[in-house]
C-alpha cells in the first residue's frame, strides 16, 4: 500500500492562481456581456422609439398634408427645421400620447431621462416629398449609441389635372355655334365674325353654354341630383348605407360641377378679357351673341349655386355621420371629406349670395366652419393629437387667408368664382326673351311695329348701325348726318314703331304719356322691357317731356336706353337712364309696353 502525499504550497498557490485567472476572466467575460445585453437592449428600444415617431408622421401627413408642419418639422413655407429634444414628460409631441414619465413608465422615464436625446432633421427632397431622419443618440458604458431612421413622406399637396365627362364635344363646336348661336347652314365661323378675337369670344360662348345645358340635361347628372334631394328628404340614420348613398350623390355632383367649371375657367377669361371685341360685329349678329353670353354666363352662375348647395349638403351630412361613428379609421375619413367640403366654401363665401334661402352665405358659411374646427381641437385634444393639431392649423390657415395658397382645390375655385362675378361686372342685364333681332327692318326707313323691330330699328341707328332710318320731318338720316334725329325723340319712337302706334300720333312727347297713362298703361318702376317706351318729364326750355326706347339691359338695376340726342350731345346713344337724367334732366315717370306690340297693327 502506497502512501498518500499532501499538496504542496506551490500546488495550492498555483491552483489558486489559476482559479482566480478563470474566476476574473469569468467575471469580466460577465461584464462585457453584460454591458453589451445593456447596449443592445438600448439599441433594440432605440429602434423602437425611432419606428414610433415614423409612424406619428405617417398618420400626421396621411390626413393632412402640411403635417410636417404642424409637428413643427418645417416653416409655413416649407422649409425644413432641425428638430433635437428629451423624450421625457411631454418635451415632445411624439411622446405624448402616451407620455413617458416617473409615474406610469419608471423603467422607460428613467432611461430616457438619463442619456437618450431624439434628433431629427427634414429635407424638402422635392415639391412633393419630404426625407425625414430621425435618431435617436445615448451614452452607453460600452461607448455612445446610435440609431437612425431614414425615411420620406409626402410634402404639399400636387396641382391635378382635372377633366370633365360633360365638355361639349370640340369637333361639333364651330357648326353648333353657326346654327344654335347665330342661325346660319353651311357656313364656318370666319365667314359670320371677321375679327379673331371676337370668334374666340362666340367659340368660348358656345363652350360655356352648351357644356351647361349638356351638363344638367345628362341622363347621370339628373339621376344623381333627384337621388340626392329624395334621400336627402328622408329620415335615415347617419351610421345606414341609405344615408351614406345620399350623401355620396350629393359630393358627386359637386365634383361634378366643381369639373366642368374647371374646365370652363379659360373660356369665361376669354369673354371677359376681349368682350369688347364683339362691337365690331354687324347688328343682328352682335345683339345674338350678346344673348348668348349672357345666358352663359348667368346660366354658370346658377350652377355655381347649385355647386355650393350641394358641398354645404355633403359637409352637413359627413358632420353628421362623424357623429355617430367612433372607430378612428372611419372618423379620419370623414373628417377629410368635412374638411374638404368646408375649405371651398369658406374661399367661395364671397360669392355665394342667393345660395342660402335664408341667411347671409358669407356668415353661415364662415360661422359653420370655425364651429366645426373648434369642436375638433376640444374632441381629439386627449384622443388624438394628429386632428387636434390639424384643426388647429385649418384655424390659423382660415384666419390668415392661406387656404387658397395651400390647397389647390381652394385656389381654383377662388379663381373660377372672382372671374366670374368680375365677367358679370361688364354683363349688361337682358331680357333674354326679347332679343331676338328682326333683321328684316335692318336698313329699312323704319321699323315695323314690333317691340323687336322697334328695337332693332333703333340699334341700327347707332354707331356702326346702317343709319339708313329716314326722319321724315327734315328728311335726314344719321349715316348722312349724325345729327339727324336731334332734338326729334318723338318722330325717333315713332318710327321705331313704324309709325303705327295712335298713341304716338301726338306733337310732344308729354302728351303721349298723358295718353297712356289716362289709359292705365305706365308703370313707374325701372324695369322695363325691351322695347318698352319710357319717359321723362319737362325741364326749363323743354316743355315737351322726353320719350325714348328700354333696350332690356341693366347695368346695376339702371335701364340702358336708346335715345336721341340735343345741344351738346349729337347723334343716337345707348347709354344708362341715369346718365340721361344727368345730361338733359327731366323727372322719371315711367314705362309701357303698347298694345299688340309684338304684331304688326
Amino acid at each position: 500500500m502506497k502512501k498518500r502525499r499532501g499538496l504542496t504550497l506551490l500546488e495550492l498557490t498555483i491552483g489558486m492562481f489559476l482559479i482566480g485567472g478563470a474566476a476574473v476572466i469569468y467575471l469580466q467575460s460577465m461584464q462585457s456581456s453584460k454591458q453589451k445585453n445593456e447596449f443592445y437592449s438600448e439599441h433594440f428600444i432605440a429602434s423602437i422609439m425611432a419606428a414610433k415617431v415614423v409612424e406619428a408622421c405617417f398618420q400626421e401627413t396621411e390626413i393632412n398634408p402640411y403635417g410636417i408642419e404642424a409637428l413643427g418639422l418645417a416653416d409655413e413655407n416649407g422649409k425644413p427645421f432641425k428638430f433635437s429634444t428629451m423624450v421625457t414628460e411631454g418635451q415632445t409631441t411624439f411622446f405624448k400620447q402616451p407620455e413617458i414619465n416617473k409615474e406610469t413608465t419608471p423603467f422607460l422615464y428613467n432611461m430616457f431621462q438619463k442619456d437618450f436625446m431624439l434628433n431629427i432633421t427634414t429635407d424638402e427632397s422635392s415639391s412633393r416629398h419630404f426625407t425625414l431622419n430621425t435618431a435617436f443618440k445615448w451614452k452607453a458604458n460600452t461607448g455612445a449609441g446610435t440609431f437612425n431612421y431614414l425615411c420620406r413622406f409626402p410634402g404639399f399637396s400636387p396641382k391635378k389635372e382635372v377633366v370633365t365627362t360633360f365638355a361639349f364635344p370640340e369637333d361639333k363646336l364651330e357648326k353648333k355655334v353657326v346654327e344654335r348661336i347665330f342661325e346660319e347652314k353651311n357656313k364656318n365661323l370666319g365667314a359670320i365674325v371677321s375679327s379673331p378675337a371676337a370668334r374666340e369670344v362666340s367659340l368660348a360662348t358656345g363652350r360655356i353654354y352648351f357644356t351647361c345645358s349638356g351638363m344638367m340635361a345628362a341622363e347621370k347628372f339628373k339621376t344623381a341630383m333627384e337621388k340626392a334631394e329624395t334621400i336627402g328628404g328622408e329620415p335615415h340614420a347617419p351610421t345606414s348605407a341609405k344615408f351614406f348613398e345620399g350623401t355620396e350623390h350629393y359630393f358627386n355632383v359637386a365634383r361634378d360641377i366643381l369639373d366642368v367649371m374647371v374646365y370652363l375657367q379659360p373660356h369665361v377669361e376669354t369673354i371677359n378679357k376681349d368682350i369688347k371685341t364683339i362691337e365690331s360685329m354687324n347688328l343682328r349678329n352682335r345683339a345674338r351673341l350678346e344673348k348668348y353670353i349672357f345666358n352663359s354666363i348667368m346660366g354658370l352662375d346658377e350652377i355655381k349655386k347649385l355647386f355650393l348647395i350641394c358641398v354645404h349638403e355633403a359637409a352637413s351630412r359627413y358632420r353628421a355621420m362623424l357623429n355617430a361613428y367612433s372607430d378612428n379609421r372611419q372618423q379620419r375619413a370623414l373628417i377629410q371629406r368635412c374638411l374638404d367640403m368646408h375649405r371651398l366654401m369658406f374661399v367661395a363665401r364671397e360669392f355665394g349670395e342667393g345660395t342660402f334661402s335664408s341667411g347671409d352665405a358669407n356668415t353661415t358659411i364662415k360661422s359653420e366652419y370655425y364651429e366645426f374646427l373648434a369642436d375638433l381641437e376640444k374632441y381629439f385634444s386627449d384622443k388624438d393629437l394628429t386632428l387636434a393639431r390639424l384643426a388647429a392649423q385649418e384655424k390659423k390657415f382660415a384666419q390668415s387667408d392661406l387656404l387658397k395658397k395651400r390647397y389647390y382645390a381652394c385656389d381654383l375655385v377662388y379663381k373660377i368664382f372672382a372671374t366670374l362675378a368680375t365677367l358679370k361686372t361688364k354683363l349688361p342685364e337682358v331680357d333674354p326673351g326679347t332679343l331676338d333681332p328682326k333683321s328684316d327692318v335692318i336698313g329699312k326707313p323704319m321699323g315695323d311695329g314690333t317691340r323687336s323691330g322697334a328695337l332693332t330699328w333703333a340699334r341700327d341707328q347707332l354707331n356702326g348701325g346702317t343709319g339708313e332710318g329716314l326722319n321724315t320731318n327734315n328728311g335726314m338720316k344719321t349715316k348722312d348726318d349724325v345729327s339727324a334725329w336731334n332734338n326729334w325723340c318723338l318722330a325717333f319712337v315713332a318710327s321705331a314703331y313704324g309709325r303705327r302706334l295712335n298713341e304716338l300720333k301726338e306733337l310732344s312727347a308729354i302728351t303721349t304719356y298723358e295718353n297712356f297713362k289716362q289709359a292705365g298703361k305706365i308703370k313707374a318702376d325701372k324695369k322695363p322691357p325691351a322695347g318698352a317706351i319710357m319717359y321723362t318729364g319737362p325741364v326749363p326750355g323743354n316743355p315737351h317731356g322726353h320719350i325714348f326706347i328700354a333696350t332690356g339691359k341693366f347695368k346695376n338695376n339702371d335701364p340702358i336706353i336708346i335715345t336721341t340726342g340735343g345741344p351738346g350731345l349729337d347723334g343716337i346713344h345707348e347709354m344708362p337712364l341715369s346718365q340721361l337724367q344727368a345730361w338733359a334732366g327731366g323727372k322719371y315717370l315711367g314705362w309701357t309696353l303698347p298694345k299688340d306690340a309684338k304684331q304688326e297693327n
